[in-house]
């Protein structure tokens, strides 16, 4: 089982069913099928503080993940009867999704999609480098 924690601030006008999917759709095609994640939709303001405060990184970002532990751990957390691991959180920055998406003749629906996945990759151990 997924499960997929969607918390969208300011009411943005996001397909939340779509993002749902596609991250659960995610993370069973690279082999994950028990594991919770965390998702945030967020403003220009939120993402610039935590970029700030967590990363030490000034400025705003499009995407933030913060993985709970690594891909290989997730089954060996202790946690009660049913209840999946967490694979982290991801944070995406809202007005960053439009500006990419007019830039890019894309939906904004489907660039958030984008970097949620670009994220999930993370989460699992998967890095620039």
């Amino acid at each position: 089982m997924i499960q997929v924690n969607l918390f969208v601030g300011s009411r943005y006008p996001i397909d939340r069913k779509k993002i749902r999917q596609r991250a659960a759709t995610f993370l069973k095609s690279h082999g994950v099928e028990h594991a919770q994640i965390d998702i945030s939709i967020v403003g220009k303001r939120k993402i610039q503080e935590l970029n700030e405060s967590k990363l030490q990184h000034d400025g705003t970002t499009d995407v933030l993940s913060f993985p709970q532990h690594e891909k290989q751990q997730l089954n060996d957390f202790p946690l009660p009867s049913g209840m999946p691991p967490h694979v982290g959180d991801v944070v995406i920055s809202f007005p960053e999704a439009v500006r990419t998406a007019r830039r890019y003749g894309k939906l904004v629906d489907e660039q958030l999609c984008f970097y949620l996945e670009h994220s999930i990759m993370h989460l699992l151990g998967y890095h620039h480098e």
